[in-house]
């Protein structure tokens, strides 16, 4: 089977949004420590340099009256982009390794130099709007690499699929009438942002190409795995996408202290393996995931280590999950997915 590439870098350790903030370094020394032991264990993983991002890669996402604001924060020990968006002097120089990185990861598995990859990096992005930052978020890396896939190397149809346990509004609003991107979400809901309904399905050319899925508080395993089962796995069948992109958020875990799911490291594994099929059948193997959410230590590394070997294993996914106490969720999503399948 072809090497997996991991994208990781001590620079992501800089980004400091002060004392007590849940986005803090050692979320990435976690999974350094994870990527060093992979891929000193055989030749199934590989390590990648990281570049940094420039000007227009960021403008292909993000107003350069944005961009310049987040500049200019290298000048402050500390700013807040917003309540919980907080910069130091280094943080501007960490998200453009942070984008940089995913897009050197997307350029080896266009190449394929590599069969997948998954890059962990810092800050977060999918909160990111195009003139705002949030959510812990400052550029929206996932959405930007979409946007270099379709600009570089020709996509017609990008996939992203999000299953942090926040709504990944940034990414849902960068493509929302857009018919070349389907951006699918699973989510606590109602909770932060607030968005994510299940009749937010896009507008204009892009009705229909949204796909959410609001889910209640205390939503495990076997409900995530149905709605995969009913929901998820079918519209990208549909949608037969050319590259596939995972915002891959752990903290809907069981243990994350700023959700309130119940997924464990096998959900996220069945998850994962359902992805990987689909990039199998549809985009000769061309996945990518990418590092979100994800805030209790040993919850972040213990699932990410799953992902990681899903990455280099053919095991189809199981969807033994049930579905029964989100019955009526399902439905309603079915319901408003008819009119456009």
């Amino acid at each position: 089977m072809p090497r997996s590439a991991i994208v990781t870098d001590p620079v992501f350790l800089k980004h400091e949004p002060g004392p007590y903030h849940p986005e803090h370094p050692q979320r990435i020394q976690t999974l350094l420590d994870l990527a060093g032991e992979v891929a000193a264990g055989g030749d199934r993983f590989e390590l990648l340099p990281l570049r940094a991002a420039v000007q227009a890669e960021l403008e292909l996402c993000h107003g350069s009256d944005y961009i310049d604001l987040v500049r200019s924060t290298s000048e402050h020990n500390r700013f807040a982009l917003d309540g919980d968006t907080i910069t130091c002097r280094d943080s501007f120089g960490v998200a453009l390794m942070a984008v940089g990185g995913f897009l050197q990861l997307l350029d080896a598995v266009a190449a394929a130099d590599y069969g997948n990859g998954f890059t962990m990096a810092r800050p977060p992005g999918h909160h990111a709007l195009r003139n705002r930052g949030m959510g812990f978020c400052l550029f929206n890396t996932v959405a930007i690499g979409a946007r270099y896939l379709q600009e570089k190397h020709g996509a017609r149809r990008v996939a992203i699929m999000d299953w942090d346990v926040h709504h990944g509004n940034g990414s849902q609003d960068a493509f929302y009438d857009d018919p070349s991107v389907l951006f699918l979400s699973t989510h606590q809901y109602p909770y932060y942002p607030g968005t994510g309904a299940a009749d937010e399905a896009g507008n204009g050319r892009g009705e229909g190409y949204t796909v959410n899925v609001p889910l209640p508080a205390g939503c495990g395993d076997a409900e995530y795995l149905a709605v995969f089962r009913d929901i998820i796995v079918p519209a990208i069948e549909r949608y037969e996408p050319d590259w596939l992109l995972v915002s891959a958020g752990f903290d809907s875990h069981r243990d994350d202290p700023l959700g309130a799911m119940g997924v464990t490291e096998r959900g996220f594994g069945v998850m994962a393996n359902a992805l990987l099929e689909l990039a199998r059948r549809h985009t000769g193997g061309k996945i990518a995931f990418l590092l979100e959410g994800g805030y209790d230590l040993a919850a972040l590394r213990n699932s990410v280590a799953t992902v990681l070997e899903c990455m280099q294993s053919e095991e189809a996914a199981s969807f033994d999950g049930s579905g029964e106490r989100i019955a009526t969720r399902i439905r309603e999503v079915l319901r408003i997915r008819e009119r456009y399948w």
